[in-house]
């Protein structure tokens, strides 16, 4: 009886995590996000213009990435499958490196991007995108760029404002996204 219990439970658990598929990288309900995270960029000192163009290729991108990586869904899950080796990619971290080559092809000229690290070598470590002005050190008001957490759908907030995760600067993370 525990055997088909145990049994039972892993296919409950199984079911309950989904694929993640965008058949569209950009809807018009992503407009609003699009406003609110332009006005973010540009509350903490960015150019209007190149906060539209970011905002706009964060949230499309990191949805592009998700299908990319075969993503499913809850994110720990799908850490489990790269893991297993079951998925070569869609980690956070690669989510932060796919997304920065983006970024960087673009050349944006009134940000900083900064790699934000919390809960370092350790098995919850969390991985992601911080903006700032261009020049800036306060690093607690960047903005966060994290496709992960929400399986794609860009999470989008200030630094000092995640409840979940106290991100600091990972400073040899720096040097892998400036490539």
């Amino acid at each position: 009886m525990r055997v088909v219990i145990v049994f039972l439970s892993i296919i409950f658990m199984l079911n309950s995590c989904s694929s993640i598929k965008y058949n569209s990288l950009y809807r018009v309900q992503d407009n609003a996000k699009i406003d609110r995270l332009t006005n973010m960029l540009v509350e903490i000192g960015g150019d209007k213009k190149e906060a539209k163009e970011l905002a706009l290729l964060a949230i499309t991108h990191s949805k592009e990435l998700a299908n990319s990586y075969n993503l499913v869904s809850p994110p720990l899950y799908h850490n489990f499958l790269v893991n297993s080796g079951q998925r070569s990619r869609g980690l956070c971290f690669h989510f932060v490196e796919d997304l920065m080559k983006e970024i960087n092809s673009r050349h944006f000229k009134s940000f900083d991007f900064k790699w934000g690290r919390a809960n370092a070598d350790k098995l919850n470590e969390h991985n992601v995108i911080v903006v700032l002005k261009k020049g800036s050190n306060d690093f607690k008001n960047g903005v966060i760029l994290d496709a992960w957490r929400n399986s794609g759908d860009l999470l989008f907030l200030k630094v000092k404002n995640d409840t979940k995760y106290s991100f600091t600067e990972w400073e040899e993370g720096n040097k892998r996204i400036k490539i």
